[in-house]
C-alpha cells in the first residue's frame, strides 16, 4: 500500500534533515549537525508511546555529535535512550547491525573519557553483534576492528592493536583505493601506537602521511586534522624536538579554537600540551596522545 501524502512528505523532511546533519558533522561543524538532528526529533514526533526506528537513528546519530562536542552527558543520554528502544522497534538482523553501531558508538564514548576498560567491553560486543549481520571482510567489521584496536592502544595491548589496526587497513584500501578519510584515520591512531610502543621513526612516517591525507580528504580547516597535529607535536616533544612541537601545537591549537572553540576538551588538552613545552616541562610529561574515532 503506497504512503499517504503526508507520510511521503514527512519522510522526504527527515531525510534532507539527515543528510544534511551528516554533511555537516563529516565538516566538523557539529552544532548545526545537533540543530538539524533536533529538528528531525520534532518532525517525527513524541516517542513517549511508540518510538520508531526514525527515533533510534536520530537519537543515535545526536550520541555521536555531541561526543565530537565533547558534551559527554548528553551523548550517553542519547545512547542509552536508543539502546532502551532497540528491541521493541527491530528484529533479526537490522536488530544486529543497529546494535553493532550503537555498541560501537558507544566504545568510542568511552574512549573519549579515558575509560578503556569499559570501551573494551563494548567494542567487543559491537563485533559480536556485526559478525551476525555483516561478512568478516565488510567495512563495516573494518570499522569495528579498528574502534577496538584504538581502545586497545589505550590499554597498552599494543601487539593487538596493531594487528586489527593492519587487517582494518587492508579492508579500506581493497574498497576505496590508496586514498580516503578513513585510512587517514587509521594512519593516525596506527601512529600512536607504534609511538606508544618505542618506535619513533615509523610513529612519524605513519602521521605524516595521515595529516596530508586528511587535508587533501576532509580540508585544512577540519578539527580532525588537528587531532595529527597534536600526536606529531607530541611525538617531537618526547624526541626533544621542541621548536619543531611547538609549532606544530601552535597549529593545532589554532584550528580547534575556530572550529570547536576554547573549552572543548581536545583545544584544552592541546592547549596544556603547548603550555608544558612552553615552560620547559620534562618531555615525558607530555602525554595526551588523541586517536580519532
Amino acid at each position: 500500500m503506497p504512503d499517504a501524502p503526508n507520510g511521503k512528505a514527512l519522510a522526504a523532511g527527515l531525510a534532507a534533515l539527515q543528510e544534511r546533519a551528516r554533511g555537516y558533522t563529516y565538516l566538523g561543524k557539529y552544532r548545526e549537525a545537533a540543530s538539524c538532528l533536533h529538528r528531525g526529533l520534532r518532525l517525527v514526533g513524541s516517542a513517549a508511546t511508540s518510538p520508531t526506528y526514525d527515533h533510534l537513528a536520530l537519537w543515535n546519530e545526536l550520541g555521536i555529535v555531541y561526543k565530537y562536542l565533547g558534551k559527554f552527558k548528553s551523548a550517553q543520554k542519547f545512547y542509552g535512550i536508543a539502546l532502551q528502544h532497540s528491541s521493541s522497534c527491530l528484529t533479526g538482523r537490522d536488530r544486529y547491525d543497529f546494535l553493532a553501531s550503537l555498541y560501537h558508538n558507544l566504545g568510542g564514548l568511552e574512549h573519549s573519557r579515558g575509560q578503556f576498560s569499559r570501551g573494551e567491553r563494548y567494542a567487543r560486543k559491537s563485533l559480536q553483534f556485526r559478525a551476525r549481520a555483516a561478512g568478516a571482510s565488510s567495512i563495516a567489521v573494518a570499522a569495528d576492528r579498528a574502534a577496538l584496536a584504538a581502545i586497545l592502544d589505550g590499554l597498552r595491548k599494543f601487539n593487538e592493536s596493531q594487528k586489527l589496526y593492519r587487517k582494518a587497513l587492508k579492508t579500506y584500501r581493497r574498497v576505496y583505493g590508496k586514498s580516503h578519510r578513513e585510512i587517514a584515520l587509521i594512519l593516525n591512531n596506527l601512529a600512536a601506537v607504534y609511538q606508544a610502543a618505542g618506535q619513533p621513526s615509523r610513529a612519524e612516517t605513519h602521521y605524516r602521511a595521515s595529516l596530508a591525507m586528511k587535508r587533501q580528504k576532509l580540508g585544512k580547516a577540519h578539527p580532525n586534522v588537528a587531532i595529527t597535529m597534536n600526536n606529531l607535536a607530541m611525538l617531537y616533544a618526547s624526541l626533544g624536538r621542541e621548536p619543531e612541537a611547538r609549532l606544530w601545537f601552535e597549529k593545532a591549537l589554532k584550528l580547534l579554537r575556530n572550529s570547536l572553540g576554547k573549552s572543548h576538551p581536545n583545544t584544552l588538552a592541546v592547549k596544556r600540551n603547548l603550555q608544558k613545552v612552553k615552560t620547559a616541562y620534562p618531555m615525558r610529561a607530555v602525554k595526551n596522545r588523541t586517536k580519532a574515532w
